[in-house]
């Protein structure tokens, strides 16, 4: 390394250690240029492209480096943290365990080789590598985010639920935490708890729609029915190709009594995947709902035969769902017609009424839809005034409901 190589080095470092990336990534490959060969250099460059999020760049220089040195099982480890993340799991999980061979505390392979294992559905072998790692750092929140993420899948919720506790009283807004607890609960109709959790995860990341997904199925727990909609309308803004939401809003609005809403919802997620079973059972479910029940039969016969959404019924449901839209539209000092009426479902806006039955549970095999005693929230709670009637839902947002 030469001296201004070494000078641009050790001043990439400072700023790195000082938080400024960006600076510090520029001032690494600048050091690089002036000394090409240099290991040391190029391996600190690519965990600085690596964390700024340049992975194909960052890869390339790993794989120079361990060409160059076979030995180097930092830059081994951080090659296969790279190809985790561009999802070469096979690759990942090779250099990590190659990493374990030569040094098995390796606490970045065993961390990384525990996430592929779990990514491959391989939960035993992530619980056994993990409890290593949770031997090593029993006090960190990553590992132990791991660790409850590993719990959970091999079906251990008690030390899982303990995990994910333990990391958020050291890290309160942990994103992670916080959705994985929440699913946790939620599989053991922890319906209040998930609530709290997930509006929480909402006001830290409100761009992530996963929280609110976890909070409609547990505000369906509570057979909070229009509140469950409006947190998975939500959820839909935030990733409209979501085929999960998309059926669960199909699901919702067949039990608000919107049924050409749900026909619809069920429509738009069918094209997204015309091979999935859960949006033509949403169709289906919504065609019978709306009296067609040849066609509803035809919709389920084509999905045991595999021959897919027969085209007379798509064209059906199409006519019917741009009839219930024609009727929607407002004409000179007209009101529109709610979405009951009218099929079109809209964020604030009631989609129907809600039900108290425990008969009304949704017909879903995701555990999160299983109802308890119903419930409605307190911050659901309706005040009249005039002739309307007014509430606050769930997410805050002021709905207002035609008496």
């Amino acid at each position: 390394m030469t001296a201004t190589a070494r000078k641009a080095f050790e001043e990439a470092i400072a700023l790195e250690q000082s938080g400024e990336l960006d600076k510090a990534l520029v001032s690494y490959l600048r050091a690089q240029e002036m000394s090409p060969q240099d290991t040391e250099i190029a391996h600190r460059t690519a965990t600085a492209l690596l964390q700024a999020g340049y992975l194909e760049e960052a890869q390339s220089q790993l794989r120079r480096v361990v060409f160059s040195e076979p030995e180097n099982l930092n830059a081994r480890a951080s090659l296969g943290n790279c190809q985790l993340l561009l999802g070469d799991l096979e690759n990942a999980a090779q250099n990590f365990r190659e990493v374990l061979e030569l040094k098995p505390e390796n606490r970045n392979a065993l961390y990384g080789y525990a996430s592929v294992c779990l990514k491959q559905d391989n939960a035993r072998e992530a619980a056994e590598v993990v409890n290593r790692l949770v031997a090593i750092l029993p006090d960190s929140p990553a590992v132990l985010s791991l660790f409850a993420s590993i719990q959970a899948r091999n079906g251990n919720s008690a030390p899982a639920i303990a995990a994910y506790r333990k990391v958020l009283k050291a890290e309160p807004n942990s994103l992670d935490a916080l959705l994985g607890l929440s699913e946790v609960l939620l599989r053991r109709n922890r319906f209040d708890e998930v609530i709290e959790l997930t509006i929480r995860a909402n006001e830290i990341a409100p761009a992530e729609p996963h929280a609110l997904e976890i909070l409609s199925d547990a505000l369906v727990g509570k057979n909070a029915l229009r509140d469950a909609f409006e947190a998975a309308e939500a959820a839909l803004k935030l990733r409209p190709a979501s085929l999960t939401c998309l059926v669960r809003l199909s699901i919702l609005s067949r039990k608000l009594d919107d049924h050409v809403g749900a026909l619809s919802f069920a429509l738009r997620a069918h094209d997204i995947n015309t091979q999935a079973q859960e949006p033509l059972n949403a169709l289906g479910a919504a065609l019978a709902a709306l009296k067609f029940s040849v066609q509803a039969r035809s919709v389920l016969t084509g999905l045991s035969s595999g021959l897919g959404l027969d085209p007379d019924v798509r064209k059906l449901a199409e006519e019917i769902i741009a009839s219930a839209e024609k009727l929607n539209q407002p004409t000179g000092n007209q009101e529109a017609r709610t979405p009951a009426q009218s099929g079109a479902p809209s964020v604030g806006s009631s989609s129907g009424t809600r039900t108290g039955s425990a008969n009304n549970s949704i017909d879903t095999d995701n555990p999160a839809t299983r109802q308890s005693a119903p419930a409605d929230l307190p911050n659901d709670a309706e005040t009249t005034t005039g002739s309307a009637t007014q509430a606050t839902n769930v997410l805050g947002l002021q709905r207002r409901d035609r008496t």
